[in-house]
């Protein structure tokens, strides 16, 4: 993996952001496929040999738009969490955890497409999105933790991580692929937000031994 050089100068400093920039702009309009080091050097006025001195490689200056992408998704994730509610209806705070997590995702879209199709080449990418998902994961059972009592599911722990599962996934999927991957039903992605939070609830609230 190639080092990228931090700059230091103020001058460095703005020409090194409107790299980032770029790269996220292009990765967002034309995906993996139509990225080239020589349209980010048009769109952001650095040249290519600037460009490849800071970076090292093309592969480095992804990485780079990358680890930023999933800092700002993180930071947006704990800012609804700490903005989050009480309920009074825990049916209600399972549906608004879900409804929260989608729509950071929705947001970034664009560009978490293009990555996800990346981390299947690069471990890199792949690595730092496992953790940013774990991450997720624990914002999201924390904060459903205080109405844990009400879960029906003997392990409370296993169902909240479960229900996670399902609602990342569904979500996750429905971004890399769009509506129709697996199924040729077009739901809009507000209503299989609902929806998800509607099965999640279902599954917390209403769980039943499959021995019963």
């Amino acid at each position: 993996m190639s080092a990228v050089r931090p700059p230091k100068q103020r001058r460095s400093r703005e020409s090194y952001e409107r790299v980032l920039e770029a790269t996220h702009t292009l990765l967002e309009e034309n995906g993996f496929d139509g990225f080239t080091i020589q349209e980010v050097a048009a769109r952001s006025g650095v040249s290519v040999g600037a460009i490849y001195e800071r970076f090292g490689n093309k592969e480095s200056l992804l990485r780079s738009v990358h680890a930023r992408l999933m800092e700002s998704m993180s930071e947006a994730n704990a800012a609804a969490e700490a903005a989050a509610e009480l309920f009074e209806d825990t049916a209600d705070a399972i549906a608004a955890a879900v409804a929260g997590m989608a729509r950071v995702m929705n947001d970034n879209r664009k560009a978490l497409r293009a990555f996800m199709h990346l981390g299947a080449v690069d471990e890199v990418i792949s690595s730092r999105g496992s953790q940013a998902s774990i991450a997720l994961s624990r914002d999201f059972k924390r904060s459903l933790k205080p109405y844990a009592e009400e879960f029906r599911h003997p392990q409370p722990d296993v169902a909240l991580d479960v229900a996670f599962r399902i609602a990342y996934s569904t979500l996750a999927r429905r971004v890399m692929y769009g509506p129709v991957f697996e199924s040729d039903r077009r739901i809009s992605w507000k209503r299989l937000v609902d929806e998800i939070g509607d099965a999640c609830a279902a599954y917390l609230l209403v769980w039943h031994s499959p021995t019963s």
